[in-house]
C-alpha cells in the first residue's frame, strides 16, 4: 500500500511538474520505480574516490555527450555520446547526473548503450558527466547547461515542397506529435543549388512564419534547383531548433506538354468501348506524367493516372471526356496542356437517312424541358443501370453536355424532365445512351477500362426550321443544245435547321426573269434527295440564257437558295467558241513543234558537219590565182597546135599606125588578165564547213572557170590572127 502511494505521488510530481520542491531522499524511491536504468547516489557508489583516474578528452575515449529534453517532461532528459576506440562489447559506459551543488549526484551505472533517460531538476544547473571503461583504461566527456536550454523541437519528420509559376514555392512540414504541440512558428531558409553542401556559406536567405504546418515562399529568384532547410523558431518551449536535412528542389516545371495527338483504333471491336492511344512531347527533365480523365458532363469520378513516358492507351466509352496532361517532378508540376475527346458523331447525310422504324434509338420530344428515349432492344433483361447524356450538336467547343443516370428494370425508354438548359428551337441536339454491367447503385467507379458501353445515339429536334443557307460551289459543266449537268456541295451543316429531305433546282430562262421580274423566279424545278451533289437538266431550249438556283429543303419547307448562276446552252450545230479556240491554239503549238523538230532533223541529214576543208589539196588547187592556170592551159594548148605548116620570116617593123594599134591591143589584154585575177574567189575561211558550204564553194569555181576558160580562147584566136596577118604580109 506505501508503494503504491509513492506511485501516485511520483505520478503527480511528473505530470505538474512539482519535482523540484521535493528533497533528493524523498525521491529516491520515484527515481528507483520509474522505467529506465538502475541509479544510485554517488555516495553509495564511492564515484569521487572510484572514477577519478579518467582521464577527459582521451584520444579514442569517448566524446560527443550531448543531452536534451522535450517541454512536455521537463524532468526528462535524453543524453547521447559517440563511443571511443573500443570495441562494442568490450565498452562498459557510466553516466554521473549532479546538480544544486553536488547536492544531488545520482550514478548510472553498466550501461552498453550510448542513449539513456535521466531525471533532473527543471530549474537547477545540470552537469553530466559520462565515463567509457575498457579494462583499466577509462576516459571520459563532461556536459554542462541549465535544463531550460535543453528543449529541443524537431528536425522536421517529414516535408514537402511545391513549386508555383511566379517563383513561389509552398513548404509543408510534418512534426512529431509532441512537438507539434508547442511549435509556434517556423523557419525556412533556402539558396541556389551548389555541388557541395555549404550550409554557412552566409548566402542562405531565410523567412519564417506562423504555425508548425509550413511557409510559404515568395520571390524565389529563377526557375534553377534550390537548397532548402527547416526547422522551428526558438521559443521558451523550444530552446533548440536545429535544422532539418538539406532539399534539393530540382527546377520548376515551367512549359506544358506540347503536340497532344490522339489516335483511335477504328479497327478495335470492343462492343461499345473506343480504343484510343494519346501521345505527346515535352522537352524539360521529369519524373512522369499524369493523365487525368474525366467525364465533360461532369459526372465523377476523375481519374489521375500516371505513365512514366508518352504514349498512353485509353479504353472509353462513346462520352465526350475532358483530358489533361501535365509533367511533374518531386516539387512542381507543369502547366497542364488539355484536350476534349468528343464522341463520334454521325455526319447530317447519314443522320437525315435514319428510319425511325429500323432506328436502334428514337426520342420523342414533349417540350423545351422534357423528351423521352426509346430503345429497340430489351435491354432491361441484362443491364439494370444506364446513363443518358445530351448535347447540341454544334456550338460551342467543347460542348456543355448534360447527363442523368437512372436504374430501370421494367420499361424500354426513359423520359427526362425539366432539363437543365431548354430545348432550343432550330438547334440539333445529339443523345447518347449508355448501359453499366453493374448492380445498384449506379454511380460510375472508374474511367477508365470502365463497365459502360455505349449502346446507341440519335439526333433530334425540338422544333425544325428550313434551311438558312444555299448549298455552296454550284458549277455547271458538260452544256449542250438541251442539256447541262449542274453540281454542287452540301449546305453547312449548323445552318441546316432541321433534317434535310432533299434539295431543289430552280431555273428558268432569263429572258423570262426581266419580263415577270415584279412576280419572283419564274421557271421549272426539280426535287432530289439528300444524298445526291450532282444532277443533269434536261430539255432546255437551244442558245437560251438560264438562271440556276439550289436551295435546301426540311420538313419546315424550302430553305436559302444559293447565288444565281447563268449558263447559255449551246446553238443547234454551233461548236463552242472555247472548244474552237482550244483545238485551234493546240493545232498551232503542234504545228510549230513539228516544224521545229523537222528543220534541225533535215539539216542534220542532208548537211551534216564535215572536217573544214580550206587546208585540203584540192581547195588549194581551186583557190590558185588565175594567171597560174591560165599557164597551165596555155603550155597545154601550145604542146597541142601543128607546127609542120609554120614558116618563119624574118620580121620587119611594122608601120606606125600599126605599132600603136598593137600596142593598144596588147594594152587591152594585160588590162583583162588583171580584171580577170581581180575576180579570183577568195579564200575560204577557216571555221567549220558544212557540206551546203562546199557546194557552194564548187559552183562559184566553176563559174571563174569558165571565165578563165573564155580569156584563153579569146587570147589564143587574137594571137592567130596576128599570125596570119604577117604570114599574108610576108607572102
Amino acid at each position: 500500500m506505501i508503494r503504491s502511494m509513492f506511485g501516485r505521488l511520483c505520478g503527480l510530481v511528473e505530470h505538474r511538474q512539482l519535482l523540484f520542491l521535493l528533497t533528493a531522499g524523498i525521491l529516491d524511491p520515484c527515481l528507483a520505480s520509474s522505467p529506465g536504468p538502475v541509479s544510485v547516489s554517488c555516495k553509495s557508489d564511492n564515484y569521487p574516490t572510484k572514477y577519478k583516474h579518467c582521464q577527459l578528452a582521451s584520444p579514442g575515449g569517448v566524446a560527443g555527450l550531448e543531452c536534451l529534453g522535450k517541454f512536455h517532461s521537463l524532468s526528462l532528459k535524453t543524453c547521447q555520446w559517440r563511443r571511443g576506440a573500443a570495441e562494442e562489447e568490450q565498452a562498459n559506459f557510466t553516466l554521473v547526473v549532479r546538480q544544486r551543488d553536488d547536492k544531488y549526484c545520482r550514478v548510472y551505472k553498466s550501461m552498453k548503450e550510448p542513449l539513456t533517460d535521466v531525471e533532473v531538476y527543471s530549474m537547477r544547473n545540470l552537469t553530466v558527466e559520462v565515463l567509457e571503461q575498457v579494462g583499466s583504461d577509462c576516459s571520459k566527456d563532461v556536459f554542462a547547461a541549465l535544463p531550460s536550454s535543453l528543449l529541443r523541437c524537431g528536425p522536421p519528420l517529414h516535408v514537402t515542397f511545391r513549386r508555383h509559376s511566379g517563383s513561389h514555392v509552398d513548404v509543408c512540414a510534418q512534426w512529431s506529435q509532441d512537438d507539434a504541440k508547442v511549435i509556434a512558428s517556423v523557419c525556412v531558409r533556402h539558396k541556389a543549388a551548389t555541388r557541395r553542401h555549404r550550409h554557412d556559406d552566409g548566402r542562405w536567405q531565410q523567412s519564417c512564419c506562423r504555425g508548425a504546418a509550413g511557409c510559404h515562399l515568395a520571390r524565389v529568384e529563377g526557375p534553377s534547383a534550390l537548397e532548402v532547410q527547416v526547422a522551428c523558431e526558438v521559443s521558451d518551449k523550444c530552446s533548440q531548433c536545429p535544422w532539418g536535412h538539406v532539399y534539393t528542389l530540382p527546377p520548376e516545371l515551367t512549359k506544358p506538354p506540347l503536340s497532344l495527338h490522339v489516335v483511335e483504333d477504328k479497327m478495335a471491336d470492343t462492343g461499345g468501348q473506343r480504343r484510343i492511344s494519346l501521345t505527346w512531347t515535352f522537352s524539360e527533365a521529369c519524373d512522369g506524367f499524369r493523365v487525368s480523365a474525366a467525364k465533360a458532363s461532369g459526372e465523377p469520378p476523375r481519374e489521375v493516372l500516371s505513365v512514366a513516358r508518352p504514349p498512353i492507351t485509353l479504353l472509353l466509352s462513346a462520352s465526350d471526356f475532358a483530358v489533361s496532361v501535365h509533367a511533374f517532378n518531386n516539387v512542381s508540376a507543369s502547366p497542364a496542356a488539355n484536350i476534349t475527346l468528343t464522341s463520334p458523331r454521325e455526319d447530317d447525310d447519314e443522320a437525315d437517312g435514319d428510319d425511325d422504324d429500323h432506328a436502334r434509338l428514337r426520342v420523342r420530344v414533349h417540350n423545351q424541358t422534357s423528351f423521352s428515349v426509346l430503345w429497340k432492344d430489351d435491354l432491361v433483361s441484362k443491364y439494370l443501370c444506364f446513363s443518358l447524356e445530351w448535347s447540341a450538336t454544334y456550338g460551342p467547343q467543347p460542348p456543355f453536355v448534360s447527363h442523368v443516370v437512372f436504374y430501370e428494370d421494367a420499361n424500354n425508354f426513359w423520359t427526362v424532365v425539366d432539363i437543365p438548359e431548354p430545348l432550343q428551337p432550330h438547334t440539333s441536339y445529339d443523345v447518347w445512351l449508355h448501359v453499366r454491367d453493374q448492380q445498384p447503385p449506379c454511380n460510375l467507379e472508374q474511367v477508365n477500362n470502365s463497365r459502360e458501353v455505349t449502346y446507341a445515339s440519335a439526333r433530334f429536334y425540338f422544333l425544325e426550321g428550313s434551311p438558312a443557307s444555299g448549298p455552296s460551289d454550284v458549277s455547271t459543266a458538260s452544256v449542250t443544245s438541251s442539256s447541262l449537268e449542274l453540281s454542287w456541295s452540301s449546305i453547312r451543316q449548323e445552318d441546316r435547321r432541321g433534317f434535310l429531305l432533299g434539295y431543289v433546282i430552280h431555273y428558268a430562262e432569263d429572258r423570262q426573269l426581266e419580263r415577270s421580274e415584279t412576280h419572283g423566279f419564274v421557271g421549272g424545278y426539280v426535287s432530289v434527295g439528300p444524298r445526291l451533289r450532282r444532277y443533269i437538266l434536261e430539255g432546255l431550249r437551244s442558245g437560251a440564257v438560264y438562271r440556276i438556283q439550289v436551295s435546301g429543303l426540311t420538313r419546315a419547307g424550302p430553305g436559302v437558295r444559293s447565288a444565281a448562276s447563268l449558263v447559255e446552252t449551246r446553238r443547234e450545230g454551233s461548236v463552242p467558241l472555247t472548244a474552237l479556240v482550244t483545238v485551234s491554239t493546240l493545232v498551232v503549238l503542234a504545228a510549230m513543234l513539228a516544224s521545229l523538230l523537222f528543220k534541225s532533223r533535215a539539216k542534220v541529214v542532208f548537211w551534216p558537219n564535215i572536217p573544214n576543208p580550206a587546208k585540203s589539196r584540192s581547195m588549194q588547187k581551186l583557190n590558185a590565182p588565175a594567171h597560174l592556170l591560165l599557164q597551165t592551159v596555155d603550155t597545154l594548148k601550145l604542146e597541142e597546135c601543128n607546127t609542120a605548116s609554120l614558116l618563119l620570116v624574118e620580121p620587119r617593123a611594122p608601120p606606125p599606125s600599126e605599132r600603136r594599134q598593137s600596142a593598144r591591143g596588147r594594152s587591152a589584154a594585160v588590162d583583162e588578165q588583171r580584171a580577170a585575177n581581180s575576180r579570183d574567189p577568195p579564200m575560204a575561211p577557216s571555221s567549220g564547213y558544212t557540206s551546203l558550204d562546199v557546194i557552194q564553194q564548187m559552183m562559184m569555181m566553176t563559174a571563174h572557170a569558165g571565165d578563165y576558160k573564155t580569156q584563153f580562147s579569146v587570147e589564143r584566136d587574137t594571137r592567130v590572127r596576128l599570125m596570119d596577118m604577117e604570114n599574108t604580109h610576108l607572102s
